[in-house]
């Protein structure tokens, strides 16, 4: 590759690129990114990486009911989650949007981290 054609490829890089990149590369990962989201949960802290018992009444969102076994993303143009239910109700009237709109990599696993990491490069690399 000529110095052209690496400025014509750098120059497809922006912002809103990036961005839906790195929103395809957890899409494509939701399976782990979830499961860690889940066992962060039950872990006590929430998706923000906060911890979950200094919000009263909680001591985990598993008690709360079906929200982990409803926990998926929104839609596929974004990483933002949802579930449904009393417990869902229940997070979203009493955390912060931040604890529970979308995982972090706080509490994601090294393993979610690579994998999400591999797919990003690879999708970068084929601009």
């Amino acid at each position: 590759m000529n110095t052209f054609e690496y400025s014509r490829k750098l120059a497809k890089i922006t912002g809103d690129v990036i961005r839906k990149i790195g929103i395809e590369s957890v899409q494509e990962n939701s399976d782990v990114v979830i499961s860690d989201a889940i066992v962060s949960n039950a872990e006590g802290l929430t998706f923000g990486g906060n911890q979950i018992n200094e919000t009263p009444p909680f001591k985990d969102w598993e008690e709360t009911g079906e929200f982990h076994e409803n926990l998926r993303f929104r839609d596929s143009d974004d990483i933002e989650f949802t579930s449904r239910g009393d417990g869902f109700e229940a997070i979203f009237d009493t955390f912060d949007f931040d604890d529970y709109v979308a995982p972090t990599a706080k509490i994601l696993s090294d393993e979610a981290k690579s994998d999400i990491k591999k797919s990003f490069i690879k999708k970068i690399q084929e601009l």
